[in-house]
């Protein structure tokens, strides 16, 4: 189990304190691809002592990466008045959020799992990116958090939310009941649980091989056909979240709002990326 598995052992209230802005420079110290669509970066924070866990499992970071071969990351600095800002002269490197799928406090590595996808910033770095590269890393937040006396978990995410569902996973009580389904492009990019994916929770867990532009219909997500064909939640109270592209997340919602009649204040929906829009 993850060092961290602590974090919701308690199935806490939301309660954190406020976003405190911090830069860091990180060299890659390996990478390589988890499955045939996750590439899996690990870098070292230079000053990482200094990050601050935002107590999320979902949590992520704005990963910058070098806008050409010749320019490298350049980060803000804090100014005497308290604000970081760029040095003068100097433009903000092209940056990406990812979510941090594990960070060992001691070693000052954080791990990212990235999704390769033509014409993404950050993915086509990660396509190239070889040990010792530089990059930027920033203070983390995240969004989930269960609501206390939850008894379940629903976890409904395409594969840019599968790292989120690998910590959240991790990080689950033991014998924790939760239910998950993550819409992938290929059965190789099935992450197995025991190899790739560690749990003592109560899982239930359903891959769906349908990510992805196919000649048959439009656009790369099915997500809310997924979430039609869930029809009855587990009794008692429970959380929802749901992550992938932004209107099929919202799609979503509705569905277990309205059809279903769950308390819209149990659930959450990110919106990883946008259908037509660069994935930002």
């Amino acid at each position: 189990m993850h060092a961290n598995a602590q974090a919701l052992s308690g199935v806490l209230d939301h309660d954190h304190d406020a976003y405190v802005e911090d830069n860091f420079l990180a060299s890659v110290v390996s990478i390589g691809h988890l499955t045939p669509a996750m590439i899996r970066v690990v870098l070292r924070l230079e000053g990482g002592e200094r990050l601050l866990p935002s107590g999320h499992p979902d949590e992520w970071v704005r990963l910058a990466v070098p806008a050409d071969d010749e320019t490298p990351v350049v980060l803000p600095v804090l100014r005497e008045n308290g604000r970081w800002e760029m040095p003068e002269g100097a433009d903000y490197s092209p940056n990406r959020p990812y979510t941090v799928r594990r960070w060992y406090p001691e070693t000052c590595e954080m791990v990212l799992d990235m999704v390769v996808h033509e014409g993404g910033v950050a993915a086509n770095w990660a396509m190239g990116a070889k040990v010792g590269d530089i990059v930027g890393i920033c203070n983390p937040e995240g969004r989930f958090w269960l609501p206390k006396g939850s008894r379940w978990l629903l976890m409904l995410t395409d594969i840019t939310g599968l790292p989120a569902v690998g910590r959240v996973l991790e990080e689950l009580p033991e014998g924790f009941r939760v239910i998950v389904h993550v819409e992938v492009p290929s059965d190789a990019d099935r992450q197995e649980i025991g190899e790739i994916i560690e749990t003592v929770a109560d899982l239930e867990i359903s891959w769906h091989t349908c990510h992805g532009l196919k000649p048959e219909r439009p656009g790369y997500t099915e997500l809310p056909r997924i979430a039609r064909e869930i029809r009855q939640l587990p009794d008692g109270p429970g959380y929802i979240y749901i992550a992938g592209e932004a209107k099929a997340a919202a799609e979503c919602r509705k569905h277990f709002r309205d059809t279903l009649g769950f308390d819209k204040r149990c659930i959450d929906a990110v919106g990883y990326w946008i259908e037509g829009q660069a994935r930002v």
